[in-house]
């Protein structure tokens, strides 16, 4: 098993999986888009090979970014011209002998309502959810020993209180139920992945589905926030199904129930 790992974008999600990978003894580079940020990093982890580079559809992969594992942990909205960007890195990555890619998507790619797993079919709804179906295409399609693509749900942990931005508005839809993630199971999954070589797409929610009204009521009031109102309590929204980590990799979820989560946020034991 190789402990030469790529991961481009350390960002929010790659800058901490970077850490948790090399406290776990692989060798880990990585990529960033400004000199600023690059200086921040090596200045909190002298040790770590850090980059400063950004995938677009001319730009050439620099050989300091191969390693036989590669994880692009990119968000669309970080690049103008998205797939083309990364169907280029991807491409280059298969053509200079990366072995296995672990491509970070997002539960958006479904759409639709009713519960999703990872057989339900894709039916994206915005132009950005269709962008990430054409990019997972891609890593599929690119011929890698090895592939994984990670459909996570909306993302929680530093500096993501949920709730925030709902405060003191009205809504609707009460009743829809809550598919979120926190960071630490995300990077959780991708460390027992890179144990279990063996391709496929997992998407990553919290085990744990409360309605939005019960959720972001108490993220608010824990917070000391003004409550959102909700106008009525309709369920037409989606659940994401996602106990394939648990079935097939022997996962367990760290942040399994959502409404204790944010009890612990607010004691300050998160």
């Amino acid at each position: 098993m190789t402990r030469d790992i790529s991961i481009i974008g350390l960002g929010w999600l790659g800058w901490p999986l970077a850490k948790q990978l090399m406290a776990s003894g692989y060798n880990v580079r990585g990529s960033v888009t400004s000199i600023a940020k690059q200086q921040q990093l090596l200045a909190e982890l002298p040790e770590m090979n850090v980059h400063c580079w950004q995938a677009d559809e001319q730009a050439a992969l620099p050989e300091a970014l191969l390693a036989p594992v590669m994880i692009i942990t990119i968000p669309p909205g970080k690049l103008s011209h998205y797939f083309l960007a990364l169907q280029s890195l991807v491409s280059q990555a298969r053509q200079h002998g990366v072995e296995r890619l672990i491509y970070i998507s997002s539960t958006s790619v479904y759409g639709g309502t009713g519960c999703c797993d990872e057989t339900t079919p894709l039916q994206p709804e915005t132009a950005q959810a269709a962008t990430l179906v054409q990019v997972e295409q891609c890593v599929q399609q690119a011929g890698f020993m090895c592939w994984n693509i990670l459909r996570p749900s909306g993302l929680i942990g530093p500096g993501r209180y949920p709730g925030r931005f709902l405060s003191g508005k009205t809504l609707d839809a009460g009743g829809r139920v809550v598919n979120l993630v926190h960071q630490r199971d995300v990077i959780g999954v991708i460390m027992a992945l890179l144990k279990q070589p063996h391709s496929g797409i997992f998407n990553l929610a919290a085990p744990d589905h409360p309605t939005r009204a019960t959720f972001y009521q108490q993220a608010c009031q824990l917070a000391e926030l003004p409550l959102p109102l909700f106008s009525d309590m309709n369920d037409d929204g989606k659940m994401i199904c996602a106990d394939k980590v648990e079935t097939e990799l022997g996962y367990h979820y760290q942040i399994h129930d959502l409404l204790l989560w944010l009890q612990q946020v607010a004691a300050g034991e998160q």
